[in-house]
């Protein structure tokens, strides 16, 4: 983070400054008293179950220099007091995010989002000083935290940006006002909270009325939301996907359990090879070589960078252990990324394939809907053993005509899973965050 001033920070908040010290320089944030250090200014953020209020004294005896509050406190320390927090956090991002020229991504969809953040991140940071957010700081709170982490240096920026309601990409657009936005798909992530798939499309594309005017749009062509995304832009955007009928167009080639060969229709002497059992991969590749190329990247450098692609932990790593194979998807689920998982986890070569599965949360009305057609599914692909855990899942294991099983317990499921499993199985671990599949994982690694 590059220094800021006080009189920065009441300017950017419209904040009321009580303060002896009008000269006081800043050169970290934090929003967290137990990682305040000396120097840094603290936000006191309110939550459901927290007040960050309650804990100004301790940010000051840390080392805050100033905190941003919404009420004046009895604490010895410069105040600024906004109406509210939050939204002094996003306006000191704002305005920080404005006195650098680099080109920012966005990026955002229903699936994908983090593995195509990190892919890209990793594609050019062969060439460039990449800043992007941690993990999934992707919130109203992650992603201004995460901008302000760029500095003098950084070259380019690449952040993610999350939303499970209306306004939120809205807001965070308005934050960030990336110059290129990345739409990794329009899918059924946090469906429950719209009304349908096109209006969750539309609240997807707010992101997209905050792009510079000199921008550009990379857009999954697949999901055929063309209207929502053209009424949204002031130019055309590039369309991606694996339809002929994209800009660019992705093509899996030969698939061969633990890789695939991948070719973009529009490169005819190009092969990548890219280490995943799971084809869904395919989007976050196809739009992080698009995104490399367009930033010059050279062409023949890019099967290398693909093929040396590690994938994150939770989000298709595949562990052997014990002479198991243990598919972990665990990290998050949805109807479209779960149908993807399961029939590429059926091509797999296994004496036994086992699917463990976690409900799809935040599907509202449609949940019960949803979960009918992935049991449907499972039926069709036969598996040696279906277990079940979570809200409506119930359905998937009841529908199953092999071995079946629903849990109510997590640390159940994982003791069940752990003593059924026999070498030569391959196990699939897929599920939404409410599950904690993870455990099962966990469990499952620890037979060795």
């Amino acid at each position: 983070m590059e220094p800021i001033t006080l009189n920065e920070i009441v300017k950017w908040t419209d904040g009321y400054c009580v303060s002896k010290n009008d000269s006081i320089v800043f050169d970290n944030i934090s929003t967290d008293s137990r990682a305040c250090v000396h120097g840094c200014l603290f936000i006191a953020l309110k939550g459901k179950n927290f007040d960050g209020h309650d804990f100004v004294s301790d940010a000051v005896k840390s080392g805050a220099k100033a905190v941003v509050v919404e009420k004046k406190l009895p604490v010895d320390t410069a105040q600024i007091i906004v109406p509210d927090t939050l939204k002094a956090l996003g306006d000191i991002a704002k305005h920080y995010r404005r006195k650098f020229w680099c080109p920012v991504i966005g990026i955002t969809g229903s699936d994908g989002k983090t593995t195509t953040k990190e892919m890209c991140a990793q594609f050019l940071s062969s060439r460039f000083n990449v800043c992007k957010n941690q993990g999934n700081f992707n919130n109203e709170i992650g992603l201004p935290l995460s901008i302000m982490t760029m500095t003098k240096s950084t070259e380019v920026g690449i952040f993610e940006l999350g939303m499970n309601g209306y306004g939120q990409l809205d807001y965070l657009g308005q934050v960030l006002q990336p110059d290129i936005v990345i739409v990794t798909s329009i899918g059924y992530a946090h469906l429950g909270f719209f009304k349908n798939r096109k209006d969750l499309a539309r609240t997807k594309a707010e992101v997209l009325q905050h792009t510079r005017p000199d921008g550009h749009a990379f857009i999954n062509g697949d999901t055929n939301f063309f209207d929502v995304f053209n009424e949204k832009l002031l130019f055309r955007p590039v369309y991606a996907g694996l339809n002929p009928s994209n800009d660019f167009q992705g093509i899996i080639a030969e698939y061969q359990g633990d890789q695939f060969t991948f070719k973009i229709k529009q490169w005819q002497h190009i092969n990548f090879k890219i280490k995943s059992w799971n084809g869904a991969i395919a989007y976050p590749s196809l739009f992080s070589i698009l995104i490399a190329d367009y930033f010059g990247v050279p062409r023949n450098l890019l099967p290398k960078l693909i093929y040396d692609f590690v994938l994150i932990s939770g989000r298709g790593q595949v562990k052997d252990v014990a002479d198991l194979k243990i598919f972990d998807e665990s990290y998050n689920a949805n109807p479209g990324s779960m149908s993807f998982a399961l029939q590429y986890f059926a091509k797999q070569k296994a004496k036994r394939k086992i699917a463990v599965i976690g409900c799809m949360a935040e599907l509202g009305k449609w949940s019960k809907f949803y979960h009918k057609k992935i049991a449907a599914l499972v039926r069709k692909l036969n598996f040696d053993a279906v277990f079940t855990i979570g809200d409506d899942a119930e359905i998937i294991s009841l529908s199953s005509s092999t071995i079946n099983r629903h849990f109510e317990n997590i640390e159940d499921m994982a003791e069940y899973v752990c003593n059924f499993v026999r070498p030569g199985d391959a196990i699939l671990v897929k599920g939404s965050r409410v599950n904690k599949l993870e455990i099962v994982v966990q469990k499952l690694v620890g037979k060795q």
